[in-house]
């Protein structure tokens, strides 16, 4: 069984050899397969802008919807559409009354079997036209004027009132689904067109039911929008033909239905996540969501999902994602009914728990006194848990400089019970000169706060800065204690200090196992026969034509060192180094250690997480199997501009260098830190500060003992490369008392 048919425009290209298609089953076959831009595209229908003959066409094809769609319909109760003749038979109904939508230029239908027929249909495509949606709702930049708005709510309800006069149910009758014509917009008028009708129902009478369902849609689909109820009414009205306060005493009981329709609609989009009630619905610029739990860690932005805030259904933008814990957790910017606010949502099987969590914190956050962001509501939505606070204006984390200020609030923290399980600046924010705690879902509450507690968070919360900004520790410990009215339990300086060299050391410790893993600061990409790491969201396109094809960038690149285990080009403001398999014993070897590129790749990230100067590494790229000769692992870091240390001859700028020397080799002892080929040509000056170059055999070490044997030994390298060097610079070098203790 086949049916089609040609409007004489097809009917013409067809006879002319546009589609080479001389009878009828290869029109049929033509037809379907043309090829163009793709809009959608599923498992049974696919959505494309094709050009024929110099004109466009949008281009329905529907394969069979199979015996398991049918039965599911039918199951319940649902019509169940079989391809695209209720587009064909729709779109000519509607024209013959006079309403506006695509013309049809072509249909076709093949296949007795109703589970495997497959049709096409193809429309004149509307050029110039935009949804409306994106005129009322996506053109946040933009929104439509008042005249705009009126005009255009008078046309929606005229032309859905002349639908529903020819007796046709739309069943996706959403705002997108109207198309507005631009260029009369711009000029104060309103014009109007129905797409999609693929699954429109063609009746003798249209049904209460249908019209109620139609209404109900463009209800919902319409509440984000900024309109008023009078807007509504106007609406009503033109739909009805009557003023909207006699149809409303006329026919009350029918739009108290159309509102109870939007309302399932709206509850059935939160629960389920859907942006607008189908998937469909993805306005220019803007993507649905499905559910939250299904986005990665960079979704495409901005994005929407509905959710309820403790008033009813809202409309969330998001326009950035803060933090995101694949599987659990996603803190977001959005824009909630005009104003920015941040969201929590949270999901995954400790949805609930961390959900209460978050909302307990924040109740006894705010009954301290300490202050915090303000609670805007709780509720659901993208199938989350959500919380929304206030945006603090130009927040940021704490700096050095606000160090004594972030231990008064932690102290006023402690005397109200309250302990912060995970501690870290991240979770306070300075705006102007507030500072705020946040994170209510670390909040742990109880009666006291012992002094062990109080001194470990004062250690934790020190740890984060470098020992060399911070300076002494007393004057700090000292305003702890002065906002909290009690002593902190008493220990030597140097034991102090000592234990928060030892909280540095172990956060740097947690930081360097992520800098190979997939995590919020790293992104892993494994390839068939490689595996690449570059910090995330780093995609310079400079970096990632490197990525892409390293042994061309070796061997394009200026050499700064050849060798037989490692080669050193510089690419423009890039050092791409290649490490080589020596001989089949090294190939052997790298089957049971890390490769120097990841140990230089962690020692390099860790270095700059601590505060020190060195090169920032842009780029790991390890390849599995390398053969004898080939390049085992690539490592590309920054170059820097500025004079090798050994070249620096002017007796005031080494000097100079002393200080800079002192805190290197100073913060090397406090992290543990051996860099196992201090020789000169490793460290260049720049700006004042000393930049450690070659990272390749650097060793965090847990051992003190075995550190200071380390490290001895780098000082004697490092001493070596100037054998009259002054007394001033070898002290600057020269070890400290208790290297070797057990911090």
């Amino acid at each position: 069984m086949q049916r089609l048919y040609l409007r004489d425009d097809l009917e013409a290209a067809v006879r002319s050899g546009e589609l080479r298609a001389p009878g009828d089953d290869d029109v049929f076959s033509a037809l379907s397969a043309v090829e163009g831009e793709i809009y959608r595209r599923s498992a049974r229908r696919c959505t494309s802008r094709v050009v024929i003959a110099g004109k466009a066409y949008f281009a329905k094809v529907h394969a069979g919807v199979g015996w398991r769609e049918i039965a599911k319909n039918v199951l319940a109760g649902k019509r169940p559409v079989l391809g695209a003749r209720q587009d064909f038979e729709a779109s000519r109904r509607l024209s013959a009354w006079g309403v506006a939508v695509p013309g049809v230029a072509a249909f076709g239908e093949r296949g007795a079997n109703p589970a495997r027929r497959r049709s096409f249909a193809m429309h004149d495509a509307l050029d110039g036209f935009r949804s409306l949606e994106d005129v009322g709702h996506g053109r946040l930049a933009t929104p439509p004027s008042i005249a705009q708005k009126r005009a255009l709510l008078t046309e929606a309800g005229r032309l859905t009132a002349a639908m529903h006069a020819a007796a046709v149910c739309h069943r996706d009758y959403y705002a997108c689904h109207l198309m507005a014509n631009v260029a009369k917009l711009d000029k104060g008028e309103a014009e109007l067109a129905v797409i999609d009708l693929h699954r429109a129902e063609v009746h003798r009478r249209l049904p209460r039911r249908a019209r109620v369902r139609d209404l109900g849609a463009l209800l919902y689909s319409s509440s984000a929008m900024p309109l008023t109820e009078r807007d509504r009414l106007r609406f009503v009205a033109a739909y009805a033909g009557t003023p909207a306060g006699i149809e409303l005493r006329r026919h009350g009981a029918f739009w108290r239905a159309v509102l109870r329709r939007a309302e399932r609609l709206r509850a059935r989009g939160i629960a389920g996540g859907v942006a607008t009630g189908a998937q469909a619905l993805a306005g220019a610029g803007i993507a649905s969501v499905g559910c939250l739990a299904d986005l990665d860690r960079d979704p495409p932005l901005p994005f929407r999902f509905d959710v309820t805030l403790g008033k009813g259904g809202v409309r969330a933008i998001c326009t950035a994602v803060l933090r995101a814990q694949p599987g659990r957790r996603l803190v977001l910017r959005a824009v909630v009914e005009g104003r920015e606010v941040i969201l929590k949502a949270f999901f995954g099987p400790r949805a609930d728990r961390d959900w209460m969590r978050e909302r307990r914190g924040v109740k006894a956050l705010s009954e301290s006194g300490v202050a915090t962001p303000e609670l805007l509501g709780i509720g659901h939505g993208g199938g989350a848990r959500i919380v929304a606070f206030e945006v603090l204006d130009d927040a940021r984390e704490p700096a050095v400089d606000d160090v004594r200020k972030l231990l008064a609030t932690l102290a006023r923290m402690h005397n109200c019970g309250i302990r912060q399980r995970d501690l870290h600046p991240g979770n306070f924010l300075v705006s102007g000169t507030r500072l705020a705690a946040i994170d209510g879902g670390g909040v742990a509450v109880s009666k006291t706060v012992g002094g062990a507690r109080r001194l470990a968070d004062v250690v934790g919360l020190l740890a984060h800065y470098p020992s060399d900004k911070l300076g002494s520790l007393a004057p700090l410990t000292a305003a702890y204690e002065h906002a909290a009215g009690v002593a902190l339990p008493k220990r030597p300086p140097g034991r102090l200090q000592a234990r928060v060299a030892g909280a540095r050391r172990h956060r740097l410790a947690k930081f360097a196992a992520k800098t190979h893993r997939e995590c919020t600061a790293f992104s892993v990409r494994e390839e068939p026969f490689r595996r690449v790491i570059v910090e995330r969201g780093d995609d310079d396109p400079r970096l990632m034509d490197i990525v892409a094809d390293p042994d061309r960038a070796v061997s394009s690149g200026r050499p700064l060192k050849r060798g037989n285990t490692a080669a050193a080009v510089r690419c423009g403001d890039f050092v791409v180094k290649r490490y080589n398999v020596k001989d089949g014993w090294h190939r052997l070897r790298l089957l049971t250690r890390t490769t120097r590129a990841l140990n230089a790749w962690r020692a390099g990230h860790g270095l700059r997480f601590a505060g020190s100067a060195t090169p920032r590494p842009r780029a790991l790229i390890e390849i599995r199997r390398p053969r004898v000769g080939e390049a085992v692992a690539f490592l590309v870091i920054d170059h820097v501009e500025g004079k090798r240390l050994d070249l620096v001859d002017d007796a005031g700028a080494v000097s100079e260098l002393n200080g800079a020397l002192a805190r290197m080799f100073r913060s090397w002892r406090e992290l543990r830190l051996a860099h196992g080929d201090t020789k000169a040509s490793n460290f260049v000056v720049k700006g004042g500060d000393i930049y450690v170059l070659d990272l390749d055999a650097a060793v965090f070490h847990r051992s003190g003992w075995r550190f200071a044997r380390a490290h001895r030994r780098d000082r004697m390298r490092f001493l070596a490369n100037w054998p009259d060097a002054p007394a001033s610079f070898r002290d600057a070098v020269g070890g400290e008392p208790g290297i070797g203790e057990r911090n």
